[in-house]
């Protein structure tokens, strides 16, 4: 039996790799120092590839193949004899590679999967973003025609103020001349007869009993026409000066070089708000039929058409 197997093996022996190698190199006339030297490989490398051993330590397969090639090409020897030699590579069976494939693309389809939520989840919390904005929006503007439909509403009975009409002169003297009658009348009959003839002397004067009488009406009279002189003067003091005249108005005030408002509320009536040092002002006035503007001492006349007035001063002038 030992016979006949070590037969078998020298044969094997005869046809391997390494010894066709070796026979090649010898039927060339060089030494394994002549193959290191032309073919750059390490003289360990080439006697084990020689001795059929083509698992190296610390050699990577790929590069033990890469070897072999090389050693073929410089013995001018076909490359395909190194195709059938094992290298120590592992080769993974078609299953394991087509379950590889598979969990690889079920891997992708996961991460797009995933990947689509969050672009859904994006999409949805921008558009609550947006419809949130736009609801605030659309209520603040709600609550700003409100505003101004209230304060035009109240304009009507804010408006008609107690005005009394003076007397015409005419009227006046003639109710002054029939009160003096009366009285007149009233003290013939209770003073004695020689007294009569003073009396009817003093009708004779009507304007003298006209200045005895109402001295008050003459003297507000006198007063009347001052009034508006001081008015000018207080109001001329100031830059700027807004009253407000009737129940209620929003008032905004800004300067062009400032982004912050100087003042920016609702005022009630009779407050009064001065400003200097400042030669430009925008004016936001909610209810122009209840405030009043004086700019340097002169009124700013305001159009009163039930919306809100927005004003540049000093007034461009046309």
């Amino acid at each position: 039996m030992t016979e006949s197997i070590n037969p078998k093996q020298e044969n094997q022996a005869k046809h391997s790799l390494g010894h066709k190698l070796k026979q090649a190199r010898e039927a060339l006339n060089l030494t394994i120092e002549d193959v290191a030297k032309k073919t750059n490989l390490k003289k360990s490398h080439i006697e084990a590839l020689e001795n059929d051993i083509f698992i190296l330590q610390n050699v990577a397969p790929t590069f033990v193949r890469g070897y072999v090639r090389n050693y073929l090409r410089f013995l001018r020897l076909p490359k395909e004899w190194g195709d059938n030699v094992n290298y120590g590579e592992v080769i993974l069976p078609k299953e394991v590679s087509n379950m590889a494939s598979a969990t690889t693309t079920e891997h992708k389809s996961q991460t797009k999967w995933v990947k689509s939520i969050t672009v859904l989840i994006l999409l949805a919390a921008i558009s609550m973003t947006l419809l949130w904005w736009w609801q605030d929006y659309q209520q603040e503007q709600k609550s700003r025609e409100q505003f101004v439909n209230n304060v035009t509403q109240e304009e009507p009975s804010a408006l008609p103020t107690a005005l009394v009409e003076p007397e015409p002169p005419s009227t006046l003297e003639a109710n002054i001349a029939e009160q003096s009658q009366s009285s007149v009348k009233t003290e013939l009959h209770s003073s004695p007869p020689n007294t009569t003839f003073d009396t009817i002397e003093a009708l004779d004067e009507p304007v003298n009993i006209l200045q005895q009488i109402n001295p008050e009406v003459a003297a507000a009279d006198a007063i009347k026409p001052s009034l508006p002189d001081t008015q000018e003067v207080a109001t001329s003091n100031d830059e700027l000066r807004i009253e407000i005249t009737g129940k209620e108005s929003w008032i905004a005030v800004k300067v062009p070089n400032s982004k912050k408002s100087l003042v920016e509320k609702l005022y009630a009536n009779g407050e009064v708000l001065t400003f200097n040092g400042n030669e430009q002002y925008r004016l936001t006035i909610g209810a122009p039929a209840n405030v009043k503007i004086y700019y340097k001492g002169e009124p700013v006349l305001l159009k009163i058409d039930g919306r809100v007035a927005r004003i540049k001063l000093p007034l461009v002038q046309q």
